[in-house]
């Protein structure tokens, strides 16, 4: 039996190559964007229950929600804090939330 390889752009999130990466990029849907992150501006994540996260950077914040049938929680927050996430994409299992600074020169919500 031949397993299926899923396409790199159908996964909601994908591991730089080595230990660790210098950055994120957070792809959205709906207009369709994204927004790029280094992972220097990381200030802590925080969890909200099983399902929120959000990651403060120094200027930003994302929050992701999560679905039940999202698999790896664990490992995607272990991921993280040890910056290997490269890409996150919005899908069924993510959704997201990027909020800039309200004190800063150009407060938007992505």
């Amino acid at each position: 039996m031949v397993g299926v390889i899923p396409n790199l752009e159908d996964q909601t999130y994908l591991c730089h190559p080595g230990n660790q990466g210098v950055s994120c990029a957070f792809h959205l849907d709906a207009p369709s964007r994204a927004k790029i992150i280094p992972y220097s501006y990381l200030l802590c994540i925080d969890l909200l229950g099983d399902r929120m996260i959000t990651l403060r950077y120094s200027f930003i914040d994302v929050e992701l929600s999560i679905g039940r049938d999202f698999p790896g929680r664990i490992q995607f927050i272990d991921d993280f804090a040890n910056f290997r996430v490269s890409t996150v994409r919005e899908s069924r299992l993510v959704k997201m939330r990027i909020i800039s600074e309200p004190n800063s020169e150009k407060s938007e919500i992505f």
